[in-house]
């Protein structure tokens, strides 16, 4: 028998182009994460979609009680999967750093910045990055916490952090809708294993959440899906992790 789902589905979204953006629409957010979402969401047969934008750190509770029926794609991780079903991984993303211009030989990479006992790094509350960054050494003092990459970046412009840490997709989106001379783009180095992504649910919709991954299975890895992310800056080799 299938599942009965929910008439209406609500999505909590974040600011983090080019996985997802507002628009001047509140009903219609931009990013690949929500074209995604609503090619899934229309094979399931769901017509009403509203949008909730968040902060990071709101994300999980949210869903839990349910102030949002889903979340748009985050890192999986083990203790986040406590809290929160995820459905399968949708994208492979490693990080990179906005730092300020003259600094741009400086951050080449979590240890660079591990290594010099002046460096601060800015991190987004509850985001994935502040955990790589304790794992290869930058101690958590001269780790600054921001409730969006606006006020990590912010900070690096002011000089209250040297880098901010987030996806290097989202790095270079950010910098590039900023337009901002004095902060630019600089890479982690490379790492094994990179974490994937993936949508989040309470664990008291086990039927949505089937129901989702089951329709997100039949589309991932077609040449439309494949086609979509590429306007989004990813290539099938980044993708090759997930599908």
């Amino acid at each position: 028998m299938p599942a009965v789902l929910p008439p209406e589905i609500s999505v909590a979204y974040l600011d983090e182009p080019p996985f997802f953006a507002p628009t001047a629409d509140p009903a219609a957010p931009t990013g690949c994460d929500i074209e995604l979402l609503r090619h899934v969401l229309a094979d399931l047969g769901v017509q009403e979609v509203e949008f909730v934008l968040t902060t990071f750190a709101e994300l999980i509770p949210g869903v839990i009680e349910g102030r949002w029926t889903m979340n748009v794609p985050m890192f999986v991780s083990n203790a986040r999967a406590t809290l929160v079903a995820f459905s399968r991984p949708v994208w492979a993303a490693g990080d990179g750093f906005i730092v300020r211009s003259a600094d741009a030989a400086r951050w080449h990479g979590y240890e660079a910045i591990a290594a010099d006992p002046a460096a601060r790094l800015a991190v987004v509350v509850a985001q994935i990055q502040e955990q790589t960054a304790l794992r290869t050494g930058v101690p958590p003092e001269r780790i600054v916490r921001f409730p969006d990459q606006d006020a990590a970046a912010a900070a690096v412009k002011a000089g209250d952090a040297d880098a901010s840490a987030s996806t290097a997709l989202g790095s270079r989106a950010f910098l590039q809708r900023a337009g901002d001379p004095a902060l630019v783009f600089s890479p982690d180095g490379p790492r094994a294993g990179l974490p994937v992504g993936a949508f989040s649910f309470a664990k008291s919709s086990p039927d949505l959440t089937a129901a989702f991954d089951e329709a997100l299975g039949r589309y991932l890895g077609t040449e439309h899906h494949l086609a979509m992310m590429r306007r989004y800056g990813f290539m099938r080799d980044d993708l090759a992790p997930v599908l």
